[in-house]
C-alpha cells in the first residue's frame, strides 16, 4: 500500500511541473517613456495568444498592436503615461478558446529604456578643450542621466554618468578621437536598470572631424594591388638606373673625392723629378707634338779680325776662298736640314764668282 502510493506521487510531479512551467511569462518594459511593449515567452510561440492589459485604478484595454512571428502574436504595445509608470501593470494571456491561460503583475519604475542620444557634435575651443553635445527624446532632462564614451585606439575610456548633455575634454592631442554616448533614468526621478542603447559614433581629430562614419577598412585585394603597383615602379626604375648612364649621372651625381687629388699632389711632386709631363700625365700624342723633329749639326765658328791696310795682306785675304765656303757650307746645311724656314732661304745662296774689292 505504501510502494503504491509513493509511485503515484512520483509519478504526478512531472505533471504538476509541466503545467507550472508550460505557463508563458510576460515581460513589460517601458520604451522611451512612449508607449509599453510586453512580450511572452518562447513557450507561448506555439500558440496564438490575445492580450489584454491595465493599470491599476483603470480599464482593462485590449492590445491594438500586435508583434507577429509566423502569423503568431509575441508581443502587444499600447500607449503609456507618464504617471502610469509608479503604478502596477496586470496581463492576461488568452487562449484561441477564450480561457485564461495567465494573469501576472508588473512593477515598471525600474523597467525604462530610452532611446539612445542624437545629434552629436564637436566642437575645438581655444585648442585646449573639445565640447561634445548631444541630443535626447525625453523633454525632461534633469531625469536623464548620461555617460560618454571616448578613444583613441581600441580601449574605451568611460566617464561618470551624470545629469547633463554635453561633455569637455581638456588638453586633447592631436590623435583620431571617436565619441559615443548612452542614457537612462536618474536615480532623482526612479532609476532605471536599463541603459540605452550607445549613440552613433562621432569622430573628432586629424582623419576626421565631425563624422558619423567609421573607417572602412582596406580590403585584401586592395593592399596586394598597391604592393604589385609599387614593385612594379621600382623595378622599372632599377632597369632605367642600370640602362641610362646619363639618367644615373644626373640622378646619382659623382662627387670628387677632393682627398684622393691633393694627396697625389703631395705625394707625385717629388716621384717625377721636375717631369712636369709626367706629373700631368700627358697623352702621347700631345707630348710628342712638343718635341722637335729635326736634327741639327754643329757648325764651326770663326772670328775674323781687322788687318793692316796693306794691299799684300787685302789680296791674301779675299784670295782665300776656303773659310767663305766652308761657312757657307755649315749655313746651307743648316738651312736645307730645317723644317722651320728663315731668312737664309730668302736670300741669294749661289756663290758669288767676282772678287770683291775692298777700298783701301
Amino acid at each position: 500500500m505504501i510502494l503504491l502510493l509513493v509511485s503515484l506521487f512520483l509519478w504526478n510531479i512531472p505533471s504538476f511541473a509541466f503545467s507550472a512551467s508550460s505557463e508563458p511569462k510576460i515581460n513589460c518594459l517601458i520604451i522611451n517613456l512612449e508607449y509599453v511593449n510586453c512580450t511572452w515567452s518562447e513557450i507561448g510561440l506555439k500558440y496564438n495568444y490575445s492580450f489584454q492589459s491595465w493599470f491599476s485604478h483603470h480599464k482593462i484595454v485590449n492590445c491594438s498592436t500586435y508583434h507577429r512571428i509566423n502569423s503568431v502574436n509575441v508581443s502587444c504595445a499600447f500607449p503609456y503615461q507618464k504617471p502610469q509608470r509608479f503604478n502596477t501593470l496586470y496581463t492576461r494571456l488568452y487562449s484561441d478558446n477564450g480561457s485564461l491561460v495567465t494573469e501576472q503583475e508588473h512593477f515598471l519604475k525600474e523597467y525604462v529604456k530610452l532611446n539612445p542620444p542624437f545629434n552629436l557634435s564637436v566642437v575645438e575651443r581655444k585648442d585646449t578643450e573639445l565640447w561634445l553635445y548631444w541630443n535626447v527624446t525625453n523633454d525632461d532632462k534633469s531625469c536623464i542621466e548620461s555617460q560618454v564614451r571616448h578613444r583613441t585606439d581600441i580601449t574605451w575610456k568611460d566617464t561618470t554618468p551624470a545629469s547633463r548633455s554635453s561633455f569637455i575634454l581638456s588638453f586633447p592631442s592631436k590623435k583620431r578621437y571617436e565619441f559615443q554616448v548612452k542614457a537612462r533614468i536618474s536615480s532623482t526621478c526612479g532609476e532605471s536598470k536599463f541603459w540605452s542603447g550607445w549613440s552613433e559614433s562621432v569622430y573628432w581629430g586629424s582623419l576626421k572631424t565631425n563624422d558619423t562614419e567609421s573607417l572602412a577598412p582596406i580590403s585584401v585585394t586592395t593592399l596586394v594591388l598597391y604592393t604589385l603597383g609599387a614593385t612594379t615602379i621600382l623595378v622599372i626604375l632599377s632597369c632605367l638606373l642600370v640602362h641610362s648612364e646619363r639618367l644615373r649621372i644626373i640622378l646619382i651625381p659623382v662627387v670628387p673625392n677632393a682627398g684622393r687629388n691633393v694627396n697625389q699632389y703631395l705625394t707625385s711632386r717629388f716621384n717625377y723629378d721636375g717631369n712636369i709631363e709626367k706629373w700631368l700625365s700627358m697623352p702621347k700624342d700631345l707630348e710628342s707634338g712638343f718635341k722637335p723633329n729635326f736634327t741639327e749639326r754643329a757648325c764651326p765658328v770663326r772670328e775674323y779680325r781687322m788687318v793692316s791696310q796693306s794691299s799684300s795682306d787685302s789680296e791674301s785675304i779675299l784670295s782665300n776662298p776656303t773659310d767663305l765656303s766652308s761657312d757657307y757650307q755649315c749655313m746651307h746645311s743648316y738651312s736645307s736640314a730645317s723644317t722651320i724656314p728663315g731668312s737664309a732661304e730668302a736670300q741669294d745662296t749661289s756663290p758669288v764668282d767676282n772678287p770683291v774689292s775692298v777700298l783701301i
